[in-house]
């Protein structure tokens, strides 16, 4: 258990880390979604475009969301750093 000792700056790292790992899954995703969308194009060309479209949409938001939190987590521990020297 030596989680339980690390600094509160450690561990905002370790969460802007965790974030970033998350941004670059979301935008794995993005990916795979978008390819969906072109085999629905290709292949069946529906309803399923458009959900695949809005659920694309919806990957994006969440990526930029999680981008904001990550850019938030940064400016506070380079506040506490600085408060620190």
């Amino acid at each position: 258990m030596a989680e339980q000792n690390l600094s509160a700056q450690e561990h905002l790292e370790h969460a802007r880390e965790m974030l970033w790992d998350a941004i670059q899954a979301l935008e794995d995703t993005q990916r795979v979604m978008f390819k969906a969308g072109d085999r629905y194009v290709a292949e069946v060309w529906g309803d399923g475009v458009r959900t695949v479209l809005d659920l694309t949409e919806r990957i994006t938001d969440l990526s930029g969301d999680l981008t904001k939190v990550h850019i938030e987590i940064g400016r506070l521990t380079k506040k506490d750093r600085a408060r620190g020297s």
